[in-house]
């Protein structure tokens, strides 16, 4: 809708994890850093946590990005399964054909899968998103699964994304034994608000709106108060202010733009100003 008017190519605040729109500050380097060499590693587990809203999800994209053709990946979104439906969901990811659906026959396929990759020099990895989710008897299951190995290296890489609850639950009594193989880990805060700036700036600019839309100091601080650095709520804030912009027809978002945002982002407004610019506009 806005996108004419500003000249931009895409809408750089959308929600949705498009790596291109990655912004790599210090801790995100970092991050990508530690995950990628505890794979490359072989170690076995490792574990990315952060608050809701921190980029894991983005995060974990990039990292599987990186990876390459070196390395076969599976990816897991939805970690609300039992045991049986966890392996499935694993084996399928890669791609293996099991015709008998047992647990032991799931096990037993993924083994001959990834001693194969292993004859090839090739590395395999489960990513799981939402990992703060897997029960206790799933979480126990992933953990047997690090037991395919060599005489010398793990066949197969975990790696645990996850909101602060996951961190919890592996420091449970129960989990001991899961929590001492983590090797490698890395803890998600939010931004600075530094960082928030350019984290904004950075998105504008990959979406083609370099030297065409400013968001004025005043704009930042405020967005950055009620965000308080969350890479998620900036996005939400960000998109509701480049439409309040919009409306003015101002390629300049102002405070008065980000505050109206914040209480359309709230529903602290008792006429909803943006909503209601917006059914006017979709209506015409």
């Amino acid at each position: 809708m806005y996108l004419k008017f500003f000249g931009l190519n895409d809408r750089p605040f959308s929600i949705t994890p498009n790596i291109d729109y990655l912004y790599m500050s210090k801790q995100h380097e970092q991050a990508l850093d530690t995950m990628l060499y505890g794979i490359h590693s072989r170690m076995g587990f490792s574990m990315l946590s952060g608050e809701v809203g921190t980029g894991k999800t983005l995060l974990s994209r990039a990292i599987l990005s990186r990876l390459g053709d070196s390395c076969a990946t599976a990816l897991l979104i939805n970690p609300l399964l039992s045991v049986p439906e966890l392996l499935k969901a694993i084996t399928k990811d890669f791609g293996i054909a099991v015709r008998y659906t047992s647990p032991q026959r799931q096990i037993e396929a993924l083994n001959r899968f990834l001693i194969h990759q292993s004859e090839n020099d090739r590395n395999a990895i489960v990513i799981i998103d939402e990992a703060q989710n897997l029960s206790t008897e799933a979480l126990e299951m992933i953990r047997l699964l690090t037991n395919l190995e060599t005489d010398s290296t793990k066949l197969l890489q975990i790696l645990l994304v996850g909101q602060p609850e996951l961190v919890k639950k592996v420091k449970r009594y129960d989990m001991r034994q899961l929590e001492q193989r983590i090797m490698t880990r890395y803890h998600l805060s939010p931004l600075t608000q530094m960082e928030t700036m350019r984290y904004i700036n950075h998105r504008l600019y990959i979406a083609g709106g370099g030297g065409k839309v400013f968001f004025e100091p005043k704009a930042h601080k405020i967005l950055f108060k009620a965000s308080n650095g969350y890479p998620r709520l900036i996005n939400v804030i960000c998109d509701k202010a480049l439409m309040a912009a919009y409306v003015k027809e101002s390629y300049v978002i102002d405070d008065h733009s980000v505050k109206l945002a914040i209480k359309d982002w709230r529903g602290t407004s008792k006429r909803q100003p943006l909503s209601f610019l917006r059914r006017l506009i979709f209506q015409s």
